[in-house]
């Protein structure tokens, strides 16, 4: 499991401009996140991963790959120690929204026994960490939903 987290930014065009123009700007974000809170910011901590293999099978479904890592997005140019910035258009977003909304509500929870049945049998999975997980998902399609309503654009870094 990584120690790198995930964070996903809604991002209209004016927050876009202002991150293409100043991009240390962005590395401001990112560490103010753990004061304040930032309307649009996600942070998914190491959770992504979990997520994004649950969900996407690690990018075998574009769509929702994106949702996590915005897999097929524009890089943003940033001097920073981020490992990966990455843009999706207004329409991605509107696109991994909508594929979020079909997405079964017991996904991912049933994912997780299986995953966690997998790895050690007839022990149940940890029903904390399930829950934190679902809570998470359905975070991360507010977060989309309400994106995709206002033709915004997604970023996501992982730090």
């Amino acid at each position: 499991m990584s120690t790198t987290h995930g964070i996903l930014i809604a991002l209209s065009p004016k927050r876009l401009a202002l991150l293409q123009s100043e991009p240390e700007t962005l590395e401001d974000v990112i560490e103010a996140r753990h004061e304040d809170a930032i309307p649009g910011l996600l942070d998914m901590q190491t959770h992504w991963e979990t997520l994004d293999m649950l969900v996407s099978g690690r990018g075998r479904d574009p769509v929702l790959g994106d949702a996590f890592l915005a897999r097929s997005g524009k890089p943003l140019s940033v001097d920073t120690a981020f490992e990966q910035a990455l843009v999706l258009t207004p329409a991605r977003v509107a696109e991994v929204a909508a594929k979020l909304a079909e997405v079964p509500a017991t996904l991912v929870k049933e994912r997780f026994a299986q995953l966690a049945e997998a790895k050690t049998p007839g022990k149940p999975a940890n029903a904390k960490q399930m829950a934190a997980l679902d809570a998470l998902f359905q975070k991360i399609v507010a977060l989309y939903a309400d994106a995709a309503k206002q033709k915004q654009s997604m970023l996501a870094v992982l730090v």
